[in-house]
Order: structure tokens, then C-alpha cells, then sequence
């Protein structure tokens, strides 16, 4: 137990954060559609970030991932910070990638010139291609998760219904120091091949 309850939890908090990310490049991608649509309205930049953070609030509930970052953000801007600073200080708080690329742009735009809606709809339809493929991705290996998650239970449901109905079957392999050491690699073994099969099943976009 010392050694499956932290090899778990720690796999149950990777997976809780995979699902995070995903979540929040959702939400991104829809904060920079909006900024998009309020730049093609005729708004300037820091106007935009303002108008889609309310369109933002509307769409999704206060509990979404990026709804106190923004926010945070248009403080800071109201309280004369650089935009670009500000926006680059958001994409640093959600950990985006694609969000920190754009921060890049958006800072050389405003030393530069540039035009801002067609980079910050470029991110928001490259974002949006990504969690399509990802989408795609997950349907094709379903099955394949789903045979993962049965193999990874499977040896311990055997052991258990073994230790129930016939304990003195498997006595020999924790009753002396041998048997423990022995089924304490197999344990091992088991983790690592847990964290193969993990891998091989998980595809980066």
C-alpha cells in the first residue's frame, strides 16, 4: 500500500491535469474568437480583452479555468499596466502554449505594428484544428483505454479473489522473506507496465 496509494494518486492528479488543459484550450480558443469579433467590430485591443471577457462570463459559469486569469489580467490593464506585459502574465497563469506564443506576437505587434485580429484568429483556429485531431484521437483509441484499464485491474482482482477463496494458495508468496521480495518486483514490474501502457495509448498533438 505504501507503494500503489502515492504510484496512483500521483497518476490520478497527471490525468485530472490533462483534462484541465484541454478544458482551459477550450475556453481559450473561444476568449480569442471573441477578442476577434470585438477587433472586427472596431474596438482597440485593450477594449476587446475587456468586452470578451463579459461575452466570456456569459458562455460559460464563474467556476471556468481562465474566467479569474482574464479578469486579473483587465485589472491590470485598467490600472495602466502594458497590455502586452498583462496579456503575457495571462498566458504565463493558464500554461498555454499556443497562449504564450501569442503573447510573443501580441507584444511584437505593439512595438512594431500589426495586425491583431488576423494573429489572435490564426491562434484561435489553430487551437480549435488541435482539440479536433485530439477529439478524433480519443475516439480511435477508446477501446484500446478501455482494454488498458481492464488489464490493469484484472491482475489485482485475481490476487484478491484468490487470497479470499484459497489464502493458503498464496501464503508461500508473502509468509517469508522470499515470497515478498519476489512479489514486491512483480509489483514493480506491474507499475512500470501500467506507465507503458499509459504512454503508448497517449498521443500528443
Amino acid at each position: 500500500m505504501p507503494i500503489i496509494v502515492p504510484f496512483w494518486m500521483k497518476l490520478c492528479a497527471k490525468k485530472h491535469e490533462e483534462e484541465q488543459m484541454a478544458k482551459t484550450a477550450v475556453e481559450f480558443k473561444e476568449y480569442m474568437m471573441l477578442i476577434v469579433t470585438s477587433l472586427q467590430a472596431g474596438y482597440s485591443l485593450e477594449k476587446s480583452l475587456l468586452q470578451s471577457e463579459k461575452e466570456l462570463s456569459r458562455l460559460y459559469s464563474k467556476d471556468a479555468v481562465i474566467i479569474g486569469p482574464v479578469h486579473i489580467m483587465n485589472q491590470k490593464i485598467a490600472m495602466n499596466i502594458q497590455v502586452e506585459k498583462a496579456f503575457e502574465e495571462f498566458a504565463n497563469a493558464i500554461g498555454l502554449d499556443d497562449a504564450m506564443s501569442l503573447a510573443e506576437i501580441i507584444a511584437f505587434a505593439k512595438r512594431s505594428g500589426g495586425n491583431y485580429g488576423k494573429n489572435i484568429h490564426d491562434t484561435a483556429i489553430k487551437i480549435e484544428e488541435n482539440l479536433a485531431v485530439k477529439e478524433e484521437i480519443e475516439t480511435i483509441t477508446t477501446e484500446k483505454r478501455l482494454e488498458l484499464k481492464v488489464m490493469c485491474v484484472m491482475p489485482m482482482g485475481i490476487l484478491a479473489y484468490i487470497s479470499i477463496t484459497s489464502k493458503s494458495f498464496i501464503a508461500p508468496l508473502y509468509g517469508n522473506l522470499l515470497g515478498i521480495f519476489v512479489m514486491t518486483i512483480c509489483l514493480i514490474i506491474y507499475g512500470i507496465l501500467i506507465l507503458i501502457g499509459r504512454k503508448i495509448i497517449t498521443i500528443k498533438v
